[in-house]
């Protein structure tokens, strides 16, 4: 539970870093998403249920502190979160390559789910080009600060728990 509310406590710092400081000296394109790498870290390290919850949190945060739309940022955070974990169980999370990869995908995968969400509601041209213009520039930034983060945190961003059954084979995740 204090790992939950670590997060969450890192959430909102990343979510007013992100909204104030970052949004001052960076234009739009190249602001990273913070949060996207704590969903990340999440669907990588944590426990699923816990880790679901926190990113329902994380997501409420974002929609009531930066959202026009209440359930937006959630959706998008957990549909996220979702695609995270289900190649965490598939895949070696252990890899610092595979985690970029991961991010990139991730950083794709949130833009073209907003942007199907935002094209519901909107033009199609409008919304496509300002995918087209800002989603590779915020990834770029984005694993810029990831990397930056892995430099200054390894232990905390490549380092994962490993966990055995009974007879000593080694599983990812429990539901509780």
């Amino acid at each position: 539970m204090r790992r939950c509310l670590a997060y969450v406590a890192a959430g909102a710092l990343f979510l007013l870093l992100q909204s104030t400081l970052l949004a001052f000296f960076l234009p739009p394109p190249w602001r990273p998403n913070l949060i996207l790498i704590l969903v990340l870290l999440l669907g990588i390290k944590e426990k699923p249920v816990p880790a679901m919850l926190t990113v329902l949190v994380i997501g409420a945060l974002q929609d009531s502190l930066g959202g026009a739309t209440i359930g937006f940022h959630i959706t998008t955070s957990l549909a996220v979160f979702i695609l995270i974990r289900l190649l965490t169980e598939k895949l070696n999370v252990e890899s610092p390559a595979l985690l970029t990869l991961m991010l990139i995908g991730a950083n794709f995968f949130q833009g073209l789910l907003v942007g199907f969400i935002m094209m519901t509601f909107t033009d199609y041209g409008t919304v496509l080009y300002l995918l087209a213009t800002t989603l590779p520039q915020q990834t770029l930034s984005t694993l810029v600060v990831f990397f930056m983060m892995m430099a200054m945190f390894p232990g905390w961003i490549l380092a994962t728990p490993k966990q055995s059954d009974k007879n000593g084979r080694l599983f990812r995740g429990e539901l509780m």
